[in-house]
């Protein structure tokens, strides 16, 4: 390219460097005399095909990280099925298609905070599947019994318990105190309420070295799915998610335009946050509940796998939800 000018101009180099003694180096371009020199027809083809080279590698990466993220999501989507971790990783993809870099941040933090608890969940589906290919019928069947009756009842989740929080939650009271569920809230209250929910009994468990009560409800499978995903939504983890959107919210703040441009972006990045978390945590609990009261014999590893659906679910509805609210709010 540099011999294809040099051939077609040769005083290129020496006009150049004068025009850069005379005007500094901001001046990058030869001059001839005082008037430009028109370009001639083969250096335009030239600099014109440079141009849409590198145009087109531009393009080419474009679609190649929008295909690495779509890849990257099918297999969080995929694996969050049976890898709690990776359950908790599957919007990252999203995140950063929408150049949300500091969600992904705090995600990585509270999913290693939370490791030794998916950890446990692992092992507690993996005896499941143990139980399962026991060659004792007897075996097999008293090992089904015993976790159908368990799993009868649902025992409040904790968002401390089984991770490197328990210490601190042990040594301070407060904290303790706050990691309850949906359930124990007044917006519990006031869905128990509204649906008629009621217990039917209650049956002390030990879960994290901590004895909590379980509880069975009465009434139809409607009502008994709506009790246990309110038992299965910890408020600490709930407040964490709404936490993980305010960067978003924030950005969404700084668009250039008028008081009214800044105030239109927050409210459909509000709305896209509460869908968010609305869909995924609603989808986990809904779906793992419902697993579990399906296949109470393989609890556990029927829990794993119904959050890990309803999850993914909830990201995926959540993609369409953010369309949605892009069109109607155009």
């Amino acid at each position: 390219m540099v011999s294809n000018i040099q051939s077609i101009y040769p005083a290129y180099r020496e006009s150049t460097r004068y025009d850069r003694q005379k005007h500094g180096a901001a001046a990058d371009r030869p001059v001839f005399g005082n008037a430009p020199k028109e370009i001639d027809p083969g250096l335009r083809r030239d600099i014109n095909g440079v141009k849409n080279g590198f145009n087109c590698v531009s393009d080419q990466v474009d679609r190649l990280d929008k295909k690495t993220l779509k890849a990257t999501e099918a297999a969080l989507l995929t694996s969050g099925i049976v890898i709690p971790t990776c359950r908790r990783l599957n919007s990252i993809p999203k995140d950063l298609e929408e150049n949300n870099w500091q969600r992904p941040a705090l995600l990585a933090g509270v999913t290693a905070l939370s490791l030794p608890g998916d950890l446990r969940e692992m092992m507690f589906a993996g005896k499941d599947i143990g139980n399962i290919f026991k060659k004792s019928a007897s075996e097999r069947l008293e090992g089904f019994a015993k976790n159908a009756l368990a799993n009868k009842y649902q025992h409040p989740l904790s968002f401390t318990k089984g991770t490197f929080l328990q210490s601190l939650a042990t040594r301070y009271e407060w904290l303790d105190n706050i990691d309850k569920t949906l359930y124990d809230t007044k917006f519990g209250d006031f869905i128990k309420e509204k649906l008629g929910i009621e217990e039917s009994g209650r049956r002390i468990r030990e879960v994290g070295g901590k004895k909590v009560a379980s509880i069975d409800f009465k009434g139809g499978s409607g009502k008994k799915l709506v009790g246990r995903a309110l038992l299965r939504v910890p408020i600490i983890g709930f407040f964490l998610g709404v936490a993980l959107e305010i960067p978003a919210v924030i950005k969404s703040a700084q668009v250039e335009g008028s008081f009214m441009d800044k105030v239109k972006s927050v409210g459909k990045q509000l709305c896209k946050s509460a869908g968010f978390i609305g869909l995924v945590q609603g989808g986990m609990a809904l779906a793992g509940a419902a697993a579990v009261m399906l296949f109470p014999p393989v609890g556990a590893l029927a829990a794993l796998i119904g959050m890990g659906v309803g999850s993914a679910a909830g990201v995926l509805a959540s993609k369409e939800l953010n369309k949605f609210i892009d069109n109607t709010f155009a």
